[in-house]
């Protein structure tokens, strides 16, 4: 190849930065390919979730599991040079500074690397040249490859609350967001953010009591042992056998599902051991860590296999499996640390942290009215929403992802994000299949289930890569 190929990568967090990371570092890689790499000056190198911010929002995955480089030891060696302390989880804001770290390097040695500190606004393409134009800060530049490697949409607001005073619609970055908040103070959500919020608001900001509010009530499983699975059954290998007119059908997926659950001596019934009593729940799990980390670490080694077969369902089985088993997946897909359970715990037994499930609706008068199990209602100055970020994109029309909309560039997937094709080209609603733009992370969703954990993104980067390398021959 000896004639320049201009790349952009729209979002420069974990995904982008190990998407560049392979393509530079793959043995095609020549001068010929210039990179541009496009995001705000305060997320670049580290993105939504690993921002500067509060050290008592701890990553749910263990250190040891925790790197960007084909080198497992590599964020721990980082962690020993820089002098922080070993730690069974680190605080994202650690790992942030760390991807950040990789990302000055690869600039460093890369000159064919350019970071803009500015938002895309706009992207356009031209069907006859096949290249697109970006927007950004007013300038437009011409590239023959996009990669959008976004982080998170917006953040979802299931009470139409946003705007309203005393209303947090994203919590993030919570030193900024929950400073000085005053009066009495409610999350909405049970999820990792919430418990994020709890964690700020308890420990740092000193709150003497906080109220958290979901329809179920649930929070995620308390992480288990690490155990050793290796998977028999449910493989690529066997599962592209079971292929039938480019369709795998759902119910094959379950029997090799059970079958993998008894070789790897994980109790079946731990899927549905939930009681809907939230402490009884976390201190099960805490009194289990064995046979809860067995499941927990099969699901870990089935992901990447049945992230990439979750596209060979039909669009019925897929909406079986999210109605039927995905709720089970979810509740042990991200377990909360133990020691984060057990503040949890200590919380709720001190009067400290009151969990209130059955949320039915919210009122905004003076101050904001709850209301939970039919005749129950509680009053709080303050509201933070920590529901998580949107999947529709019609809900966050706002910027980039609103721009490609409107031109047709991208079309909904009905599992959430855009519509990708199974190598990640962007599918658009007018045009077709765009063989020279890749999307991968917040924006494929509901292509790739369940992916958006770091170790999962970066082996999937790698084949994003390859496709890269494969189109321009």
């Amino acid at each position: 190849m000896n004639q320049e190929v201009k790349v952009a990568v729209i979002g420069c967090g974990v995904t982008g930065i190990s998407t560049v990371n392979h393509i530079v570092s793959d043995d095609r890689y020549t001068g010929f390919i210039d990179l541009d790499l496009y995001d705000r000056e305060d997320l670049a190198g580290k993105g939504p979730a690993y921002r500067s911010d509060s050290d008592h929002l701890l990553i749910n995955i263990p250190t040891e599991e925790m790197h960007l480089s084909d080198d497992a030891n590599d964020y721990i060696e980082w962690l020993k040079s820089k002098g922080y302390p070993p730690a069974k989880y680190t605080s994202r804001k650690q790992f942030g500074e760390y991807t950040k770290e990789k990302l000055e390097s690869l600039l460093e040695s890369n000159e064919n690397i350019h970071l803009i500190f500015s938002i895309v606004d706009d992207v356009s393409y031209d069907s006859e040249t096949k290249k697109f134009t970006l927007t950004a800060g007013g300038e437009d530049k011409v590239y023959d490859y996009v990669f959008v490697t976004m982080g998170m949409l917006r953040y979802s607001d299931p009470y139409d609350l946003e705007g309203m005073n005393g209303y947090v619609q994203d919590p993030y970055p919570v030193m900024e967001k929950m400073a000085d908040l005053k009066g009495e103070t409610g999350i909405i959500g049970t999820g990792l953010s919430a418990i994020d919020c709890i964690r700020y608001l308890i420990l740092e900001n000193k709150k003497e009591r906080v109220f958290v509010f979901s329809r179920s009530g649930e929070m995620p499983s308390v992480r288990g042992a690490h155990a050793e699975i290796t998977l028999h059954h449910f493989t690529k290998e066997k599962l592209r056998s079971l292929l039938i007119g480019d369709e795998i059908p759902l119910e094959s997926l379950r029997q090799l599902f059970l079958k993998e659950v008894e070789a790897n001596n994980v109790d079946y019934s731990l899927l549905k051991r939930r009681t809907g009593n939230t402490v009884k729940d976390l201190k099960y799990d805490m009194d289990h860590p064995e046979k809860v980390g067995r499941l927990h670490y099969l699901i870990m080694a089935l992901n990447p296999v049945f992230s990439e077969i979750f596209q060979y369902l039909s669009r019925n089985d897929k909406k079986i499996f999210m109605d039927k088993y995905h709720p089970y997946i979810n509740e042990n897909h991200s377990p909360m640390p133990r020691e984060a359970a057990e503040k949890l715990i200590e919380w709720v037994n001190g009067g400290r942290l009151f969990i209130v499930d059955d949320m039915e609706s919210v009122k905004k008068e003076k101050k904001f009215s709850i209301r939970a199990n039919e005749n129950e209602y509680y009053k709080v100055d303050t509201l933070i929403n920590a529901t998580g970020p949107v999947k529709d994109i019609r809900k966050d029309m706002d910027g980039l992802v609103g721009a490609l909309y409107d031109r047709q560039l991208i079309g909904q997937n009905e599992f959430g994000g855009i519509m990708v094709d199974r190598e990640r080209s962007v599918i658009s609603p007018n045009i077709g299949t765009l063989e020279k733009m890749f999307a991968l992370g917040a924006l494929t969703v509901g292509a790739d289930y369940m992916s958006t954990s770091v170790w999962l993104l970066i082996k999937n980067t790698k084949k994003l890569s390859d496709r890269f390398y494969d189109r321009l021959k």
